[in-house]
């Protein structure tokens, strides 16, 4: 498995709560654009997404949820879930600094066309 420049992971320490999100035109369909959002923190990850769901539902319905994944953060008390899911909405929309805590948009988040090499595996790599 390729392993991560962390310089160009940005100034966020991995054992604190934040998001880190990004968008990219969806893949599967041109219409619509793909998030990846990874939310760190020991309670309240998935109240966050929500949030983040009923800032984007207030525009338009349509949440395609395409993944979700949890894990361990190393050396911390923190878990992390990374989501990913496809919506028509652009992110000006989301009120990012509504949510709570850090966030940063991080251009690393996105579907890798690699073989063998996803974004899960490149947040897991982030947070081992």
């Amino acid at each position: 498995m390729k392993k991560i420049n962390s310089r160009t992971i940005g100034n966020i320490p991995r054992n604190s709560r934040h998001v880190r999100w990004n968008w990219e035109q969806s893949p599967d369909n041109d219409l619509l654009v793909r998030y990846h959002i990874v939310v760190v923190g020991n309670k309240k990850r998935k109240q966050v997404v929500e949030k983040i769901y009923k800032d984007l539902g207030r525009i338009t319905g349509g949440i395609e949820e395409k993944r979700r994944v949890e894990g361990k953060v190393s050396g911390s008390k923190f878990r992390y879930l990374l989501v990913s899911f496809d919506h028509p909405i652009a992110p000006g929309y989301v009120r990012w600094y509504d949510l709570g805590c850090l966030v940063i948009k991080e251009d690393e988040l996105y579907e890798r066309k690699k073989k063998g090499f996803f974004i899960e595996s490149f947040v897991a790599d982030l947070y081992s």
